[in-house]
């Protein structure tokens, strides 16, 4: 019996362990300010760069979308490092020239279900949950 239950508190352990290995990629590492860069696949003009700040500590994210800003909160999956969902919030309600990029952006950010590493180490995916890219995200130092 004690055999039986330490084998299951090993494997436990051994699973954390593994969850998030150099195939995943930790979500907190999403700590910080990054300009959303593409959307979609449609890359975004280098002088509307929309932006995204998350604070790791109290699970929330703000922003600018390009035009409104907007803030938000999220959640972490324990048991997926790389799992993150964003939660709807509220963003102004300003009228800029390009609502469309506007739109776009706020339609990606509430897909959102998993983050991947990018081509650089500066660099951030974030997909929906059919690994989809639905931003790609490039962070301001």
């Amino acid at each position: 019996m004690k055999k039986g239950i330490m084998l299951f508190f090993m494997a436990l352990c051994m699973g954390g362990f593994f969850a998030c290995t150099e195939v995943k990629t930790d979500a907190k590492l999403l700590e910080g300010k990054w300009n959303v860069i593409e959307v979609k696949g449609k890359k975004l003009a280098k002088e509307v760069l929309p932006n995204m700040a998350f604070d790791m500590k109290d699970l929330k994210v703000h922003g600018n979308t390009g035009c409104n800003i907007f803030n938000s909160t999220f959640v972490l999956d324990d048991s997926d490092c790389s799992s993150i969902t964003i939660i709807p919030g509220a963003a102004t309600m300003m009228s800029c020239p390009d609502m469309e990029t506007e739109a776009s952006v706020l339609q990606a950010i509430g897909e959102v279900k998993q983050v991947k590493n990018g081509e650089t180490a500066s660099e951030m995916l974030l997909v929906d949950a059919n690994g989809n890219v639905v931003l790609i995200l490039s962070k301001i130092n």
